[in-house]
């Protein structure tokens, strides 16, 4: 069983990356599942064919779905929705603003999270290909499963103790069932999920991004984020790649500055995998294009396998009550080594070479105590 989820910033090309990927897995004799969290979906654009929450066969071994929040929460979280909308109404709100607000924060990521667990513990697929939200919508859905324990024991005591106390007055309010006893079932499918996304023999994490600095910055972010939660990035995945030469003086111009942004894509992803793919001349919207995408992407290989299976790129962790961050450096000529910290940037220089880390916010504003290079890797110390 394999989880693949495609990331980067809004307008990259993920959903088409994520389609292709799972067109060449299909092809490839796999019955894999696609599936967008993305509230602006575009992934049926992509097949074209109008896509549901249930999943349909677009082709053989291909299906494909769209999570749908709103309907998710109408047909089977009844009970809760109408529980809050009521209490909403109750207060004066309007019933249509009151069913809009009646979604509980967190309670989209947590859908999409459920979606993505019942797909992979359904036994029905090979692979499930998740086209993901903009990177800020998925790092919450990312966090969800650590954080709804918490909520989900501190919201079920509240529930409790609420109950014994004033169970007169908020007899009125309550469904007639339980609804709170939910609460810890979701929380057991929830760590079974997050068990799934953490074991990198079942999930990995791709990054797609374009040769463009913003988006390069949000792609570096992305790779923070990953390994502040203990998640594998296998791949990095470089899009919409113009020719390497052009008679037109204008289109030469945009050429050279993708290249200069390819080279930094190569100093600050190594040693990921990086797969290229040039800018298409026509839109890529139906499976045998996405296939010839695929194709141009991984050549030989099965975008199915984990792509880099070596865990040595950058760790974060907590030694004695300071952060020391990793990064995997092999064969660096220490005594050309230059660490830098520029706003929520690290920046380290060894040569022509530079490696550019977004900070977590745990780490922004502190300075570096010192620095020691072992077995391959140059180890950073913040201070407190």
């Amino acid at each position: 069983m394999r989880i693949i989820l495609y990331l980067g910033k809004g307008g990259v090309g993920k959903t088409t990356v994520s389609a292709s990927t799972a067109t060449a897995i299909a092809r490839r004799g796999g019955r894999v599942l696609i599936m967008s969290t993305d509230v602006a979906h575009s992934l049926a654009d992509a097949f074209g064919v109008e896509l549901s929450q249930t999943p349909i066969e677009v082709e053989k071994n291909l299906f494909a779905m769209e999570v749908n929040v709103l309907a998710e929460i109408r047909e089977n979280w009844n009970e809760l929705y109408s529980y809050f909308s009521s209490i909403l109404m109750h207060d004066g709100a309007d019933e249509v603003v009151a069913e809009e607000l009646a979604i509980v924060p967190g309670m989209e990521e947590m859908i999409s999270l459920r979606y993505i667990w019942k797909a992979a513990k359904s036994g029905n697929y090979d692979a499930v290909v998740v086209d993901a939200a903009p990177t800020g919508e998925t790092m919450r859905l990312l966090g969800m499963p650590e954080s709804y324990g918490w909520y989900s024991d501190k919201i079920g005591g509240w529930h409790s103790k609420a109950i014994g106390f004033a169970a007169p007055l908020l007899s009125k309010f309550m469904p007639k069932k339980n609804i709170f006893k939910l609460m810890p079932e979701v929380n057991e499918h929830m760590k079974e999920l997050h068990g799934m996304l953490q074991d990198k023999s079942i999930t990995t994490f791709r990054v797609v991004l374009n040769p463009e600095n913003m988006v390069i910055k949000e792609a570096l972010r992305v790779q923070t984020y990953l390994n502040l939660f203990g998640y594998k990035l296998d791949a990095a995945i470089v899009n919409k790649i113009l020719p390497a030469k052009s008679g037109d003086k204008y289109l030469q111009s945009l050429i050279d500055i993708q290249q200069k942004y390819l080279r930094v894509i190569e100093n600050c992803f190594f040693p990921l995998p990086i797969f290229r793919a040039g800018q298409a001349t026509a839109e890529v919207i139906n499976p045998d294009r996405l296939y010839e995408l695929s194709q141009e992407m991984f050549g030989d290989k099965n975008p199915a396998d984990v792509l880099y299976t070596n865990d040595r790129t950058q760790t974060l962790e907590k030694v004695d009550g300071k952060y020391v961050l990793s990064l995997y450096l092999p064969n660096v000529e220490v005594q050309k080594l230059n660490v830098n910290i520029k706003g929520d940037e690290l920046l380290v220089d060894i040569n022509n070479f530079r490696k550019s880390i977004m900070l977590p916010n745990v780490l922004i504003g502190r300075k570096t105590e010192g620095a020691d290079f072992e077995a391959g890797n140059l180890n950073i110390t913040f201070a407190n």
